[in-house]
């Protein structure tokens, strides 16, 4: 690929690397995959032994967030690049009796890894939903509280997911957010290949 990838490239490869992530977590990638990498961001071990092997064998995100949302029983919630799920069940669990959680995800073999462990769970209060957080396929003010684990920085158009994740927040609706973030942009020659937005 030649020249600064575009923001549609971007999609497109975020699209596929999770897509290969689903499929074979345990191949190399440029970030760390796996159950190893939810303890050392903090996922309690407790946590990770209630679920089965499947929940964390793809989990790619940054930080333990569920202590920061204080999630109640018949809350909406959103989980905004929700993966192979583990978020969302987890989630799930914190909501009922009443409750719902909805995963939204661009790849749809990390939507079917979502889907398969919470069938295995018998959770039935959520669903996976495969959409471009740039236009999210909800109303206005639907949730209650949204996860957001790894997920900005994977957006070429971070403002318009931004724009969307409150759009669909309730007024007084709250999330809490994971993210790698730099104090400045990256100059254009350092991301010229999909690869470099992995870096």
């Amino acid at each position: 690929m030649a020249g600064k990838v575009t923001a549609s490239e971007i999609r497109e490869g975020v699209r596929a690397t999770f897509t290969r992530v689903a499929e074979t977590p345990t191949q190399a990638f440029r970030f760390p995959v796996g159950p190893a990498l939810a303890r050392q961001v903090g996922y309690p071990e407790d946590v990770l032994a209630s679920l089965p092997p499947l929940a964390s064998e793809a989990f790619t995100g940054l930080a333990y967030l569920h202590p920061h949302l204080d999630l109640r029983p018949g809350e909406r919630v959103l989980d905004l690049g929700s993966g192979a799920g583990l978020d969302a069940v987890l989630a799930a669990r914190a909501v009922s009796p009443g409750g719902s959680v909805t995963g939204l995800d661009s790849a749809e073999a990390m939507i079917a890894r979502a889907q398969t462990l919470a069938a295995i769970l018998g959770i039935k209060s959520v669903e996976f939903v495969n959409a471009d957080a740039e236009a999210m396929p909800f109303d206005a003010g639907t949730f209650d509280a949204a996860l957001v684990n790894g997920f900005f920085n994977l957006c070429p158009d971070k403002a318009t997911v931004a724009r969307e994740l409150h759009r669909v927040l309730r007024p007084a609706g709250r999330a809490a957010v994971a993210e790698i973030t730099f104090t400045d942009p990256l100059p254009p020659a350092e991301v010229q290949t999909i690869d470099d937005w992995f870096r």
